[in-house]
This record gives structure tokens, C-alpha cells and sequence, in this order.
């Protein structure tokens, strides 16, 4: 019954929209143009929990985007500027519980990073990717495409597949993101693949061999929790989805003499990302 009542209750923080507050140029085109080189068992997701009042926060964006942009690795990345999105306050806060920022998790929190690494971040963030990429994950495919529709609006679908002869079980999350964010870090340079709003939150149950497609319709003219983005464009627009395990990892995050951080990892099985077509 103990382990029942864990299961249900990290279920909820991790799929339940809750209203509280927190205490606490550039390649656009990588998709389409450049060819990745690293045999991974799936595509790699990171999550970096900033704010643009955060003055050791820019390292770390500088770091992540320079693995990213290199186009050696084969992950992908949202920013959550939770000063500025309540929606990314959200994620950061009820997924991770975060206290500390920068923090950048890797496949749900496989490995994280609370601060940065000086001169080191760029390698430190190589090295854990690849230490995510190389896991074993369950044998499961997510496809995303997105139509834009003018306006704003966005049609996007999400197809996940389980190759495997057993039942899958994951939440499956897709980020609408803005490449070149409208919000500046620390030092005034812009944000990459800034979280604007969740365009699929669910959890996703598979039978062996099953696909499953979920058509959505996204307008950013719309209220988002107390915020809209009426002015995205399309060429500024990635849209990632991530399947992640049902399985919680207890994991510990920030460690200080007052506080310590601790939340439920679900470690990432596949991740896919588009740009509108």
C-alpha cells in the first residue's frame, strides 16, 4: 500500500497543473541542415531552470546552446525562464521542485547540474548527455509534426509507438518553444527554445505493438495561464515532445545548511522535435 500511495502521488506532481507560486545569430535552422554524429540509444532531453534576474545563469545557457549547436549530440533542450512564464514556473517548480538556478536536467533528471562549471559547463554538459544517450531505454518511438495555420495557431501531431511485447506506460509532454526567446538573460543575450506553453500533457498507456497519434490545435493568442503570445512567428517556432518513463527515481538536487532539494526524476525514453510547416 506504501508503494501504491508513492506511485499515485508522484503521478499527480508530475501530470497535475497546479496554480502556486515559486519561492524562489544563432543557428534556428539546426533540424533541417545539419547531420548529427552520435549513436545514442534515443534523443537526449535537457530542461534549464533559469530566470533573467539570474546572474550566474548565463554560463550555463552559453554552455548548453554551444553542445546544441554544434550539432555532434543528438538531444534536444527547452529553457524554463520562470520569472517571466508562470508556465515554466510551473514545470520547474512542481517537476523538480528546483531551488537553485541554473539548473539544467538531463532526460528528466537522469543526471543534473545545479550552477555552472566555469569554463567547463560546455564539457560537462557533453559528458552527461552522453552518459543519458548511452542508457537503455524502453524501445518506444515518438513522432511530432506541426502544420502552422497562420495567426499564431498551429495544428501539431503526436504519434508514440510501442515496439516492445509488453504494455508502456509514460506521461507524454509537447513543449512549444520560441528559438530566439522575447526574454533576455543576465546578460542581455536572448534565450534558446524558451517553454512558452505544454500544447500535449498526458499520460500515454500502449499495448505491445500499439500506436497511438494525438491531433492537437495550439493558439498562442489565447490565455496560457495568464499569458499569450500572439506575435510568435513561424520561423521562430520548435515544437519537442518527450516520453517519459512512468518509474520514479528519488533524486537529490540542491544541498545547502537550510535546504535541500528533492524530487522524482522519470528518466526520458524518446524525444522528437519539429518546426512548422
Amino acid at each position: 500500500m506504501k508503494k501504491l500511495l508513492i506511485l499515485l502521488c508522484s503521478v499527480l506532481l508530475f501530470v497535475t497543473p497546479l496554480l502556486m507560486a515559486q519561492p524562489i545569430e544563432k543557428n534556428q535552422q539546426r533540424l533541417q541542415s545539419q547531420p548529427i554524429t552520435t549513436d545514442f540509444t534515443h534523443t537526449v532531453f535537457a530542461e534549464y531552470a533559469t530566470t533573467t534576474w539570474c546572474p550566474n545563469c548565463p554560463p550555463a545557457a552559453e554552455g548548453l546552446f554551444n553542445v546544441y549547436n554544434a550539432s555532434e549530440h543528438d538531444f534536444e533542450y527547452v529553457t524554463l525562464v520562470s520569472d517571466m512564464n508562470p508556465n515554466a514556473q510551473d514545470r520547474s517548480w512542481f517537476g523538480y521542485f528546483t531551488v537553485a538556478i541554473p539548473t539544467v536536467y538531463i532526460d528528466g533528471g537522469f543526471n543534473h547540474l545545479v550552477g555552472s562549471a566555469g569554463d567547463s559547463t560546455t564539457q560537462v554538459y557533453t559528458d552527461m548527455i552522453e552518459e543519458s544517450g548511452n542508457r537503455i531505454v524502453s524501445d518506444v518511438d515518438i513522432d511530432t509534426s506541426v502544420t502552422w495555420d497562420g495567426n499564431a495557431k498551429m495544428t501539431i501531431r503526436v504519434t508514440v509507438t510501442n515496439n516492445q511485447n509488453s504494455f508502456y506506460v509514460g506521461f507524454l509532454q509537447t513543449y512549444v518553444t520560441e528559438i530566439l526567446s522575447r526574454w533576455n538573460d543576465y546578460s542581455g543575450a536572448p534565450y534558446h527554445h524558451a517553454f512558452l506553453d505544454f500544447a500535449v500533457n498526458t499520460i500515454t498507456i500502449l499495448a505491445p505493438g500499439q500506436s497511438k497519434t494525438i491531433t492537437t490545435e495550439w493558439d498562442g493568442s489565447l490565455d496560457h495561464n495568464g499569458i499569450t503570445f500572439p506575435d510568435i512567428t513561424q520561423d521562430n517556432i520548435q515544437v519537442v515532445s518527450t516520453l517519459f518513463s512512468w518509474k520514479p527515481h528519488l533524486k537529490t538536487g540542491y544541498e545547502s545548511d537550510e535546504i535541500t532539494q528533492r524530487y522524482l526524476a522519470f528518466y526520458v525514453d524518446d524525444t522528437s522535435a519539429a518546426l512548422p510547416e
